[in-house]
């Protein structure tokens, strides 16, 4: 393991991005911190609340009777997630949730603009991949990206909306992203990736 590197501790916010399951990760060097990431994917908006990644995993102790403590250890189950809570409430991103269809109604003459999101009765999930961004300054002093990727993800409302007029805060809406095994690449639950130098020339 190298030498501990300033360069390498981040302060960062973050944000999300989402698109069809299959669709190809941005490009790490044509695709810069802040830029688009291109093809189908779309950034979810604003959020109330840090981007919150977490890697669990279950583990079986092989004992013997030789011994005290476990000879050996294996993983038996995996869990990656993605959290946060988005600031805006809006049918779009709760369908993203829900497995609802949003449908909007222009505004006419003798009728007001809406959109309504039925949501209820739909057993299959869609699966999506996902991705976060943020930002780290590399020991050249240049600004680069940080990304985590999860090819097969399922989104879910985290909790409840909140509708208050009692404090200073404001309604969110928690999503939790939970990865699925990417069978195409040998069970991979998620992807770190962080760019370390810009490309010589």
């Amino acid at each position: 393991m190298a030498n501990p590197v300033v360069a390498n501790i981040m302060k960062s916010g973050a944000v999300m991005w989402y698109a069809p399951a299959g669709e190809a990760e941005p490009d790490e060097t044509t695709i810069d911190f802040g830029d688009a990431w291109g093809g189908n994917w779309a950034r979810v908006g604003f959020t109330k609340a840090a981007l919150v990644f977490a890697y669990e995993d279950e583990r079986a102790e092989i004992m013997v009777e030789e011994h005290l403590g476990p000879l050996d250890e294996w993983r038996i189950s995996e869990h990656a997630r993605f959290e946060t809570t988005l600031a805006e409430l809006e049918a779009d991103y709760l369908a993203l949730m829900t497995e609802g269809t949003v449908t909007n109604t222009a505004a006419g003459a003798s009728q007001d603009g809406y959109e309504e999101l039925p949501v209820g009765g739909t057993a299959l999930l869609t699966k999506r991949a996902w991705g976060i961004e943020g930002l780290h300054v590399n020991a050249a002093g240049e600004s680069q990206p940080m990304r985590l990727f999860i090819a097969r993800g399922t989104a879910k409302l985290n909790g409840t909306l909140e509708f208050s007029k009692k404090t200073d805060d404001y309604t969110g809406m928690p999503i939790l992203i939970q990865s699925l095994a990417d069978n195409a690449n040998s069970g991979r639950m998620f992807k770190f990736q962080r760019v370390t130098a810009e490309k010589t020339s």
